[in-house]
């Protein structure tokens, strides 16, 4: 137990750290009134750690007493090589650090709120060097940093890195035992999280799930940060608040020296010295940049490499960094810099030219960026120089290639929710969703449009291909290459991103040719996709077609309809020209459906699909043919029900139209091996339509032509199925989405056309209304086992929504009082019940099994019986 003595020691300590009114010193009156004691007793404890030279105190009335010098100076041999601002707008923040880290017994947990991009990481990183320096951590001390925004869409892992619910052990908590934890991002916490944060921040312990062990985690110096949102909810749980200044609450002087320090660094990055003209360094001065010092310290980065491309093929020269490398926004910056030229001035002199030396060494230390941004630059340029590009486009693909990495530090970079990787998860490493799901924000920046979800689904199978792919082939030729390269630099530049994720992640280098191929997934196709289909009567007779379009369009208000009349004397050629303009016409891009009666009409509208690509679909009603021929048996015959149901019979028989050729399928992809043949075996395992599937490649538009037009003779071609629409004879399209939002059971709608819900069930609002009442269930492992459990479900008994909503919270609350131990009478009738569905009780007790073994409960037959009234709407 602490003395009095001590205790006092201790907050004399923390008050002349954290509070500016003492920072001449604390006098014995607020102590005494603090402890409740008698002034003359603090008197003596007081000058008992004078003696102690523990304080020391002032020779004026009233008395003061203060902390020996040495207690805090230790500080300036670690932050001031680290931080700029240490005696300016730092100050404070460094002062609170200080108390916090060199508090007696225990370092104090810390509260670190910023906006994004204000140094908070660097912040933390020099709080572990000064914790090193001045003895409260050792040499070996470990530091652990986790970012919770990038788990944003497995907060799974988070919570296992972070807390390992199983084995404590495991957790970052333990491992970063006498040494940092820095949780980033803390706000994005969930509930349960949070909750087991503030239990730690309360007790220093943290518990297993089933919370039969423990861990004493009190060496763990915690440091959390939030944004200023958070502030607010984290604030209260923590003693030690830091506030970091955004940049533009900093002076100039302080921005200047930043701008010194990212010049330098880069410098001593590229190997090369770098020459900046004064305007480039006003016009940083002056630009307010929305990621704050992060956002300053890209602009300088990406500013020097685009600059660095200039000198490649010269290695002695300097890379000059001119106005044209910034972007627009700083550009502009400089219109303000007649209000602030005095202040300017002060800083920069009459200095117009400003060098810095890659030899020189910094007083600042820094987090390394394991990137190396510089040699992939050479890497690329010597690749592409091998090839006999010309240096014009090589310096615009590196370009784009540098502004696209960029993208990377977007601290506001989410991720595309409407992509659904449930499915794709089944047959695609989820390393490759996760990497493909991160470029396709890349392209969206830096492509300025939106990337569709079949471009995400397609780049998914083909990289997942890559895996198992002979690489040792070229799949394209050096023109091709050429070509996309100097035509499509934008969309190569991208590629080549993610061919460096796909080689850090596997250890597996692509080709340029594989480079080029990701970039045909990522080339817009030009032919517009807005609008919708639209509806053409083409009908014999004149003003058949026509009476029939007014009539749909006045009672249907749509004005999607449209009329051909073909009249009886018009010869074959003039109709098929005058049908092909009014198709063109018509067209909005998503094809037509025609409503014909008879004769060649279909194969000229054969001819014209082909022609112009058009899509078309044909709905075969032979309304005047049917009249012809009932007209003719009304003339024949005077039995009224055999003309009636001889016509019935024919009718039936013309309008089926049987094909004896095979239906097929055709997966496609840009080369055909890998996404198509992955596509094909889906659809194989999953579809009982008896199909045949057959892949191929997309890439070169004349040979997919030449393939379908030789299948067409020997098959009748059901769809195509890919990464988006050819486009090709009218032959109807299934995007890869579709296949791949909805489960495997559905396939045989989408491919049959048949009306589906697009999306899986969302259970987000039912796990945030769980997350709130469960003590006992971790609602991160209920996520990963349960929704499969009500599909199983789902599928057996044909679920509603609600349905399938209702058993999920059923459920989910039956497992919670298990593990509480709270057994409740569920049925009334459960021997009935399980009497009358004994089929029943054999089939949910056995999709019931997984839960049981994963929750470590038994659910009763009394519990069964409730489920199977549910399903069964008793």
């Amino acid at each position: 137990m602490k003395t009095t003595k001590e205790s006092v020691f201790e907050f004399v300590q923390k008050q002349l750290m954290t509070n500016s009114d003492y920072k001449d010193g604390i006098s014995t009156k607020v102590i005494a009134d603090y402890f409740q004691l008698q002034r003359s007793n603090v008197s003596t404890l007081l000058n008992e750690l004078v003696k102690d030279a523990r304080l020391e105190k002032t020779n004026t009335r009233p008395v003061l007493y203060y902390l020996p010098q040495k207690e805090v100076g230790n500080e300036l041999n670690t932050v001031g090589r680290v931080m700029i601002g240490i005696d300016g707008s730092l100050a404070n923040a460094l002062q609170v650090a200080k108390a916090a880290i060199l508090y007696p017994n225990n370092s104090l947990n810390v509260l670190v709120t910023a906006k994004p991009g204000s140094g908070t990481t660097h912040f933390v990183y020099t709080l572990y060097l000064y914790g090193k320096e001045a003895g409260v951590f050792s040499e070996r001390a470990p530091i652990y940093k986790i970012n919770c925004r990038h788990y944003k869409n497995n907060i799974e892992e988070l919570d296992e890195k972070l807390f390992s619910p199983k084995n404590i052990e495991d957790s970052l908590f333990a491992k970063s035992r006498g040494g940092l934890l820095f949780i980033d991002n803390a706000e994005l916490l969930n509930s349960t999280e949070k909750s087991r944060l503030s239990e730690f921040l309360e007790s220093g312990l943290l518990f297993s799930e089933d919370r039969k062990d423990f861990m004493d985690a009190n060496s763990t110096f915690l440091v959390l940060s939030c944004g200023p949102n958070g502030y607010a909810e984290f604030s209260q749980r923590m003693s030690m608040v830091i506030q970091l200044p955004d940049l533009a609450s900093r002076p100039l002087s302080e921005k200047l020296a930043l701008i010194n320090y990212f010049f330098m660094i880069e410098a001593n990055n590229a190997k090369k010295n770098i020459e900046v003209k004064r305007e480039i360094l006003e016009a940083l001065l002056l630009t307010d940049f929305p990621l704050n010092v992060k956002g300053l310290e890209m602009e300088i980065k990406r500013a020097c490499a685009t600059a660095c491309v200039r000198v490649m093929d010269d290695p002695n020269s300097n890379i000059e960094v001119t106005i044209s490398d910034l972007n627009n926004e700083v550009q502009k910056s400089l219109i303000r810099s007649r209000t602030q030229s005095t202040e300017i001035y002060d800083l920069l002199g009459s200095q117009m030219l400003f060098i810095y030396d890659c030899h020189e060494e910094s007083q600042w230390i820094r987090y390394q960026d394991t990137h190396d941004l510089y040699a992939e630059i050479r890497s690329q340029y010597t690749e592409l120089s091998k090839r006999g590009i010309n240096t014009e486009t090589i310096h615009n693909i590196i370009n784009s290639h540098v502004n696209t990495l960029f993208k990377r530090y977007n601290y506001y970079r989410s991720y595309n929710d409407e992509y659904d990787t449930e499915q794709l998860s089944k047959i695609v490493d989820p390393k490759i969703i996760h990497m493909v799901t991160k470029i396709m924000d890349a392209c969206k920046n830096e492509l300025q449009r939106e990337i569709q979800p079949q471009v995400f689904y397609g780049l998914c199978l083909h990289m997942n291909s890559l895996l198992t792919l002979q690489l040792n082939q070229s799949r394209v030729d050096d023109d091709q290459i050429v070509h996309i390269v100097q035509e499509y630099p934008k969309e190569y530049g991208i590629s080549i991103q993610l061919g460096q994720m796909f080689k850090d992640t596997f250890n597996i280098e692509l080709p340029i040719e594989e480079i080029v191929i990701i970039a045909m997934f990522l080339i817009k196709d030009e032919e517009d996709t807005e609008g919708h289909p639209v509806l053409l009567y083409i009908f014999h007779g004149k003003g058949v077609a026509t009476s029939l379009c007014d009539v749909t369009n006045t009672l249907t208000h749509t004005n999607n309809v449209y009329a051909y009349d073909l009249c009886l004397e018009k010869d074959s050629t003039t109709a098929l020209q005058e049908i092909k303009t009014l198709v063109q016409r018509i067209d909005n891009g998503q094809g037509i459906i025609v409503i014909y009666d008879m004769g060649s009409i279909k194969t000229m509208l054969d001819t014209i699909s082909e022609e112009t690509d058009i899509k078309i679909r044909y709905i075969y009603f032979p309304i005047t043919l049917l009249g012809l021929d009932v007209a003719r048996k009304c003339s024949q015959e005077i039995d009224l029900e055999y003309v009636y149901h001889t016509t019935m019979r024919e009718m039936k028989t013309m309008l089926q139209m049987n094909d004896s050729r095979k239906e097929i399928i055709i997966t496609l992809c840009h080369t055909g091996e890998g996404g198509a043949f992955q596509l094909k075996q889906y659809i194989d395992q999953y579809s009982n339509l008896g199909f045949k599937t057959i892949p191929l490649a997309i890439s070169k538009r004349d040979e997919l032509i030449s393939q379908v037009m030789a299948l067409k003779k020997i098959y009748r071609i059901h769809c195509f199925v890919g990464t988006y629409d050819p486009k090709l004879m009218g032959i109807p399209f299934v995007s890869m989405t579709k296949v791949f939002e909805n489960k495997p059971e559905a396939i045989d709608k989408i491919l049959m056309f048949e009306p589906i819900q697009s999306k899986q069930l969302d259970y987000s609002a039912v796990y945030s209304f769980l997350e709130e009442q469960f003590k006992c269930i971790s609602v991160s492992k209920l996520k990963s086992i349960l929704p499969s459990i009500i599909d199983e479900l789902e599928i057996i008994y044909s679920l509603s929504a609600d349905q399938k909503v209702g058993l999920f919270v059923h459920i989910a609350c039956l497992l919670e009082n298990c593990k509480q131990g709270v057994c409740k009478q569920a049925c009334k009738d459960a021997d009935t019940i399980l009497e009358d569905y004994p089929e029943d009780f054999k089939v949910v007790s056995k999709v019931l099994k997984p839960l049981e073994k994963a929750f470590k409960v038994i659910i009763d037959d009394n519990q069964v019986a409730a489920i199977i009234m549910i399903l069964n709407k008793l």
